[in-house]
């Protein structure tokens, strides 16, 4: 049997352009090695804290954001990633999408349902702890609703537990939180403040590591208009027309010459 941790976040609220949620997928054995669990000792005795859309370039900054990128691209080849990018269409009632949207197995579900049938899957479950989740049940549903589909479809995978976490709790949580920020940016391609350029040089950095940049290519990535269905979208093009705007890749790229 394989044991999995998935991790789920959102990223973009209420008149944002762009509204992403998503869910990452780390082998437990792998988010059991050293350096990982290291790094999640360090963040829960607050030698640091992440907050992607605070960052301001700050060298201390950039020096742990690479550090935890540079961590996790070792194993990226063993995880996986699924997100949605979503809208609101002006003329629907905003609660009611809520309540469709946030059935979080829609992104979690995706990450399971593939496996080979040979494959037992048991997953644990991890949240970053909000109010509007209480308001919805999602500690309640989803495990089950999950569990559900995966007996209807016939897929063999097990929810074995839920659990919310507070910011800066688990790592997994903040990485997949870095991981939905930085693909809002890229998505976004934004240069209009000082902290947009900021955050989009440290991007570049992270995108100069072949495994990073691979895993965020092969993001399992859909766009959803209020639609009964989820279109699947080639997330390399978001990241080569990024790349060909920013003026640090490009004389990257020279100097490989």
């Amino acid at each position: 049997m394989l044991k999995v941790n998935l991790f789920f976040d959102e990223s973009g609220k209420n008149d944002d352009a762009v509204k992403t949620m998503g869910s990452l997928m780390i082998p437990e054995k792998v988010y059991n090695c050293k350096e990982i669990v290291a790094l999640n000792e360090r963040l829960r005795k607050e030698e640091f804290e992440l907050h992607w859309t605070k960052y301001n370039g700050g060298n201390s900054e950039a020096k742990i954001y690479k550090e935890i990128v540079e961590a996790f691209s070792k194993y990226l080849s063993l995880c996986e990633f699924n997100m949605i990018r979503y809208d609101y269409p002006s003329n629907v009632n905003k609660q009611k999408i809520e309540k469709m949207i946030y059935s979080k197995e829609r992104v979690m579900y995706g990450l399971l349902r593939y496996q080979g049938k040979g494959i037992d899957i048991n997953a644990d479950i991890y949240v970053e702890n909000a109010t509007m989740y209480d308001s919805i049940g999602l500690h309640e549903s989803l495990s089950k609703e999950m569990n559900r589909q995966a007996l209807y479809r016939g897929t063999n995978f097990e929810i074995n537990k839920f659990e919310y976490k507070y910011k800066n709790e688990e790592i997994g949580v903040e990485f997949t939180d870095v991981i939905l920020g930085v693909v809002r940016n890229i998505i976004e391609n934004k240069s209009s403040s000082t902290r947009a350029r900021r955050k989009n040089c440290l991007i570049v950095e992270f995108l100069k590591n072949d495994e990073f940049n691979k895993f965020i290519r092969n993001i399992k990535y859909f766009e959803w208009n209020y639609s009964s269905s989820l279109t699947r979208v080639d997330f390399s093009d978001y990241v080569n027309i990024f790349l060909s705007d920013q003026e640090e890749w490009i004389n990257y790229l020279d100097s490989k010459k």
